[in-house]
């Protein structure tokens, strides 16, 4: 394979590897979860920031023009919260009202889901999130854009049998076709976090639609620029 192939060969790899990752906008782990009361009697977390991922904002970068964007939330719950096995049948999340904004749900359709996983508090894994999953990952319940969370949401579903004997507690959920909201005081309300990562910790991922055709247009031209680049000093 002579030079010019090598480049050539190069920018393709490159620009494939682009296409690939072009509707992952950002994705992440942290220390920070939502305090959550199960079956409206058992709380795990203490108010102490807040947090409006995923139902009142996203981390999307609205300055590149990126319209809706899905997000995949999870959450790990330490089994030392629980005090034993439990059926879970409800989940209820809460509005931090002093940080202002709308406390309306952003569009988008949630589906919930629960599973008993092996991943440790503040240890998720935030690229692949999948491997954050149990083997007992079950569809919860699912509600929709519009639902007020002031001062609380609750959502009921298809009771979960967890045992913290057998793991962590994994609450995913999916908001799909979330419109492009900042995280910014004023603009939505929040709904409160623990941010000590010692009894929760989350993980994030925000995909997009593809790349508007000026802008793969582009990635092409600038593809082009690099090969001709690489070229001309291989030359010299």
């Amino acid at each position: 394979m002579n030079a010019t192939q090598k480049v050539l060969t190069l920018v393709a790899l490159l620009a494939l590897t682009a296409a690939c990752h072009a509707t992952v906008i950002t994705s992440w782990a942290d220390y920070v979860g939502l305090v959550t009361t199960f079956n409206g009697s058992m709380t795990v977390g203490t108010f102490d920031t807040s947090n409006c991922i995923p139902f009142l904002c996203n981390t999307t970068n609205f300055w590149v023009n990126i319209p809706v964007s899905d997000v995949d939330y999870q959450q790990v719950y330490a089994a030392g919260s629980f005090v034993g096995p439990t059926a879970i049948s409800a989940l209820t999340f809460y509005y931090d009202s002093t940080r202002g904004g709308s406390s309306l749900v952003i569009s988008g359709t949630y589906s919930v889901y629960l599973s008993t996983t092996s991943a440790a508090v503040n240890a998720l894994d935030g690229v692949n999130l999948a491997n954050n999953r149990g083997g007992d990952w079950t569809y919860f319940g699912t509600f929709v854009a519009g639902t007020d969370t002031n001062p609380s949401i609750t959502m009921a579903g298809t009771p979960f049998a967890y045992d913290p004997a057998n793991g962590n507690l994994l609450v995913e959920i999916f908001g799909s076709g979330q419109i492009v909201t900042g995280n910014t005081q004023g603009v939505n309300g929040y709904i409160q976090a623990d941010d000590n990562g010692i009894v929760m910790s989350r993980a994030v991922e925000y995909s997009g639609n593809l790349p508007e055709p000026g802008t793969l247009a582009l990635l092409g031209s600038g593809m082009l620029g690099l090969a001709g680049t690489m070229l001309r000093r291989m030359r010299l």
